[in-house]
């Protein structure tokens, strides 16, 4: 008697792996997004150009008033220094102008390829940045550097006498205005370490102390030998570190609350 075999059962058929991607079709997004920043960096670089001949008529104005709250009186030593001198203010003048233009782009450019939470956090944090850095701008050229510069000439003698050169007093008061600019950023920075989980507000708060001393120590390497120039560079550093712990301890607060909110959603 002969046993009948049983009837073949059909093998599971495998999924199909996609065909690998045309070279050409894995080339042209990079290209279109290559293209998209060679038209951000064009946009910017025109528009500083653009804002930088209109504050021309204005610089001859800012140039004065530069001076008359530093030292007093400039001089140049080359035919073209003048000329020069106010070629840089009107430089710095278009792109402190458009510098939210520039922020705008940026955020074109960058922002749609970042998912929706980052962006919840990336774009309130880049805006803050820029409006902490106008305040560093302000309180140099409106505290720091005229204090700075009056105690730096104050050091004269009756033999030695100032003659500043119009380019060296710019470069002093443009690199002051951009390193408190970055140093206004300092909320953010406590902000960011806490964010990812460097800093707790718990660890800020037990090394206050250790701070302000830090801060004392960088007051006064960035300042003159004097107590006074010491003492206002120390206080806005003070309040930005203030602001810090609080910006600390919202973020972690909020971070707290986003992770009980995790586990009990787990939980059911």
């Amino acid at each position: 008697m002969s046993s009948s075999s049983p009837p073949n059962e059909p093998l599971p058929l495998r999924p199909r792996r996609p065909p690998p991607p045309d070279d050409d079709e894995a080339i042209m997004p990079f290209l279109e997004h290559l293209e998209q920043l060679r038209k951000v960096i064009l946009h910017s670089l025109a528009a500083i150009g653009i804002a930088a001949i209109v504050s021309w008529s204005f610089t001859n104005r800012v140039l004065t008033w530069l001076i008359a709250h530093t030292t007093g009186h400039a001089i140049f030593t080359r035919p073209e220094g003048a000329f020069m001198a106010r070629f840089k203010v009107s430089l710095v003048l278009g792109a402190l102008i458009v510098a939210p233009y520039l922020f705008y782009r940026i955020w074109s450019f960058v922002g749609p390829g970042l998912l929706q939470k980052e962006k919840k956090i990336v774009f309130p944090g880049v805006l803050a940045s820029l409006v902490l850095f106008y305040c560093g701008l302000i309180f140099s050229f409106l505290v720091m550097t005229p204090l700075m510069v009056h105690v730096l000439v104050g050091f004269g003698t009756t033999n030695l006498t100032p003659q500043t050169e119009v380019q060296f007093l710019l470069d002093f008061v443009f690199m002051g205005g951009l390193a408190s600019g970055l140093i206004f950023q300092l909320p953010l920075f406590i902000g960011f370490l806490t964010w990812i989980g460097i800093l707790s507000p718990k660890l800020l708060f037990k090394y206050w102390r250790h701070s302000i001393v830090a801060i004392f120590i960088i007051a006064a390497i960035l300042t003159p030998a004097d107590p006074i120039s010491q003492l206002v560079l120390a206080a806005p550093l003070l309040v930005l570190y203030g602001l810090s712990l609080i910006l600390a301890s919202a973020i972690h607060r909020s971070r707290r609350k986003a992770r009980a909110e995790r586990e009990a959603a787990a939980g059911h």
